[in-house]
């Protein structure tokens, strides 16, 4: 039990923390930020209730679907939902989207609530079947599985548009499995109510708010574009050693040059060679080796010079307003890898960069 209320007071500083950090750290117009640092404020919160409940008689464990435990659990899963709904589609959470979405958990909560006075006191999981028949029992078990399973497939239902949203198509699924390995280990102990099943639930917890608060500060971009940067520029500012310059003698090659440079389908942050292979309807292995052939060292590679050579042709046109807006234009959603990428074929940082050529610039035109 000592062990359970520390694990309780690390959970809850962690939460409040990177709350507190995601709120200093925010946005103007970013509310996907805003809504991480409200998520997290509200489970830290939660948490810190949870440890505070033997002052006023409420055991921390050793009850098996307790009511007020299921509501606050419930609420913070579907909170959770709340900032990849934003991240995916910027805007979309409009006000009746959201109560549209809230509306499944406010009517359990309200029912849950009512019920509070009534519910019987379970202590084992052999309580449930032997009470199964009773209402506030039945209705209880219901909640928590229809409560949970119905928000675990939602984020799929979201539309997805890969040119205004701010993640990957796998930092989606990602997440969601994050959110449904909390709800799975917070339904285990709810359907248990042993501490050491919690003690699984809170270090789960804890390490999902320290390494989503971890990308959202330093990796995930956190606004894009509302405007497309000048698109023409001479390509002959772009640095020679990141296109491929020879003549193709393989048709496939061909193909894939005119996908990259008619359709720059490698705008496409989810683009995988799976799916480039598709679109030229080939196999994997002669598109590796067209790929090769073309003068590059494997598929990431090619995308990733295409990128960094669109964005010296746009900084070289003095379209680069913002470095972050112009990596999320040319097809990056990951600042950690647009920054290794450029400094990997450049040589230089982003900001570098540009200095070198506003330098150039000013002296060409004294």
């Amino acid at each position: 039990m000592v062990g359970l209320k520390i694990l309780l007071s690390w959970a809850s500083l962690t939460f409040l923390l990177s709350s507190g950090v995601l709120f200093m750290r925010r946005r103007s117009g970013d509310r996907s930020r805003l809504f991480l640092a409200w998520v997290w404020l509200f489970a830290g919160l939660a948490f810190l209730s949870r440890l505070l409940a033997p002052a006023f008689g409420q055991p921390i464990v050793n009850q098996v679907l307790p009511v007020t435990n299921m509501g606050g659990g419930l609420w913070a899963i579907v909170f959770l939902y709340l900032y990849p709904l934003e991240a995916i589609g910027s805007g979309w959470l409009t006000r009746r989207n959201m109560l549209l979405f809230l509306m499944p958990s406010l009517v359990l909560g309200v029912i849950l609530w009512f019920m509070k006075p009534y519910a019987r006191e379970l202590t084992s999981f052999a309580d449930i079947w032997t009470y199964i028949g009773e209402f506030n029992v039945w209705f209880r078990l219901a909640a928590l599985i229809l409560g949970v399973s119905f928000y675990a497939v939602f984020l799929y239902y979201i539309p997805y548009n890969w040119m205004k949203s701010t993640v990957y198509h796998s930092w989606i699924v990602l997440y969601s499995v994050k959110i449904q390995l909390i709800s799975v280990c917070f339904v285990l102990f709810m359907l248990t109510g042993l501490a050491w099943v919690s003690s699984i639930h809170l270090l789960v917890c804890m390490a999902v708010a320290v390494t989503v608060t971890y990308r959202e500060l330093f990796i995930r971009f956190e606004v894009h574009c509302t405007e497309d940067p000048q698109q023409e520029s001479d390509k002959s500012d772009v640095l020679p050693d990141l296109v491929a310059d020879v003549e193709p003698t393989d048709p496939l090659i061909e193909r894939l040059r005119r996908l990259m440079d008619d359709d720059q389908i490698w705008r496409n942050p989810d683009i995988d060679l799976p799916y480039l292979a598709q679109e030229l309807n080939t196999n994997r292995s002669y598109l590796s080796k067209a790929i090769q052939d073309d003068g590059y060292k494997n598929f990431a590679d090619m995308i990733n010079r295409k990128r960094i050579a669109e964005f010296l042709k746009l900084a070289d046109a003095g379209s680069v307003v913002s470095v972050q807006d112009t990596f999320f234009y040319v097809g990056f959603r990951s600042r950690e890898t647009a920054l290794r990428c450029f400094k990997k074929y450049v040589g230089v940082s982003p900001t570098d960069y540009l200095r070198s050529r506003m330098a150039s610039h000013t002296l060409q035109t004294e």
